[in-house]
């Protein structure tokens, strides 16, 4: 490991030993082992939600299920927001699943401790990066609805809303807005929520209390 890699990793420890939720995996322990740092955290027997989507071969998710998982999701970020805490690496991978539903947020390997109003390092994965990182703007709490809007998308479609083979193909949809509508399956707040989540201006979209408010 290098010297960012070990800092990194001694935040998620720091950061992990902290939280008691019941929306994100448990912290149980940590060794050092020659140029390695071991972490060890609860086991979740259900594999991530990426695996899930993969899993459904196809076929769309019934609603109730998308809501159960996506109010346990909300509340898990309620948790680290109140305790002004960004996770910056929202993703279906990063979402794991007990085998009886319950759903917990885990890798808090670049989560950040958020000791002003924005941030500008850029981290996360490509895909799920939120506009002002592609614009190169400072960013908040707001990032992480980004990416939850992006995961509800996923749950409805099991596809990205925004997808191209290169980086500035991706920036350009990103930048513009435009995504195919969810199936008409789906009730109406579900697609409220995901345009409302999705807004290219971290200032238009709810906060995590106003989210968990008005469902």
């Amino acid at each position: 490991m290098d010297e960012e890699e070990i800092e990194d990793s001694k935040m998620e420890i720091l950061i992990h030993k902290t939280i008691r939720s019941p929306y994100i995996v448990k912290y149980q322990a940590h060794f050092n082992d020659k140029d390695w740092i071991w972490i060890l955290l609860e086991y979740m027997d259900g594999g991530d939600l990426c695996q899930f989507i993969e899993n459904t071969a196809g076929k769309l998710i019934d609603e109730e299920t998308i809501w159960k998982f996506f109010i346990q999701i909300c509340l898990g970020i309620q948790y680290l927001h109140t305790r002004k805490i960004l996770h910056r690496d929202m993703k279906t991978a990063n979402l794991f699943l007990s085998k009886d539903g319950k759903l917990k947020i885990g890798d808090l390997g670049v989560a950040k401790e958020l000791k002003t109003d924005n941030t500008e390092t850029v981290v996360g994965t490509p895909y799920y990066l939120w506009p002002e990182l592609w614009e190169e703007k400072p960013y908040n709490n707001k990032s992480d609805i980004w990416s939850l809007g992006w995961i509800l998308y996923e749950l409805c479609t099991l596809n990205h809303p925004f997808d191209s083979w290169t980086m500035g193909g991706l920036y350009l949809k990103i930048i513009k807005g435009d995504y195919q509508p969810i199936s008409d399956m789906y009730s109406k707040e579900l697609k409220e929520i995901i345009a409302s989540c999705l807004q290219k201006e971290g200032r238009d979209r709810p906060n995590i209390q106003e989210i968990l408010k008005n469902k």
